[in-house]
């Protein structure tokens, strides 16, 4: 249960979360789990990201629900379902630090490339959208790590900064609704946990309000390049984070 000063930096994190996954669409444990993870083990930082995520993702739905479109993105969302339990079993597991690395540089990598208009012609593919949403999912529930790949996977589409948020929005909301009911079932929020939510609820809906009101008024061009931001700044950090765990 955070007190003090712990729950300081707690407030402090779940704020600048829900700010960068409303902004962007994803990102919200990329930007928070390195603080979280001073005062919250891993996996309690996994399950609390989650499931704050549920809460973020109903506030960008409410601004951005008019721009989702289920024809160009349903198999992606359909795709992210099936591994959710997988994932909460997961999680009850040590993830090894080099697959977590693996992992990691290669979304760095992929962003990398982004950057620089170099193009994944094969991220447009209907076996990309299932690669793209299953795997996302898998990682986010087991690791929290997953939202760069939905990220890249969006980005490759073209879809409109508004399309964008709503149709991540949608995917993380049902695969978060799902693993959360998980969550709660094998036991991974108790008592302290929910209270850990529920202090941080109306600060998640601050950040993700103060999120939504910058993305609305920046440019397709800024938005794009505050994504790749997101994904290659959220990843490199992890990266660094894994690297120092070796030595």
């Amino acid at each position: 249960m955070l007190a003090g000063w712990e729950l300081v930096i707690g407030l402090a994190a779940l704020l600048l979360g829900s700010f960068v996954f409303s902004a962007v669409g994803f990102g919200m444990a990329l930007a928070m789990a390195p603080i979280l993870l001073l005062i919250l083990a891993p996996r309690e930082v996994v399950v609390l990201a989650n499931t704050m995520i549920v809460l973020a993702t109903l506030l960008i739905l409410a601004q951005t629900w008019r721009h989702f479109c289920w024809s160009r993105s349903w198999l992606f969302i359909v795709a992210g379902l099936p591994p959710v339990p997988l994932g909460v079993f997961l999680l009850n597991t040590a993830a090894p630090t080099l697959l977590r690395m693996a992992i990691v540089a290669l979304i760095l990598a992929i962003a990398v490339l982004s950057l620089f208009n170099v193009r994944v012609p094969a991220a447009r593919t209907r076996w990309a959208a299932v690669g793209f949403g299953f795997t996302t999912t898998l990682l986010t529930t087991t690791l929290s790590i997953g939202g760069p790949l939905a990220g890249i996977y969006a980005i490759e589409q073209d879809w409109p900064r508004e399309q964008m948020r709503a149709t991540l929005a949608v995917y993380f909301l049902l695969a978060g609704v799902l693993g959360l009911a998980l969550y709660v079932a094998v036991g991974l929020v108790p008592t302290e946990m929910a209270y850990n939510i529920g202090v941080g609820a109306p600060v998640v809906l601050v950040g993700a309000t103060a999120g939504g009101w910058l993305a609305r008024r920046m440019s397709l061009r800024v938005f794009r390049y505050a994504v790749l931001f997101v994904i290659i700044g959220g990843s490199a950090t992890l990266l660094a984070r894994e690297l120092a765990r070796l030595w």
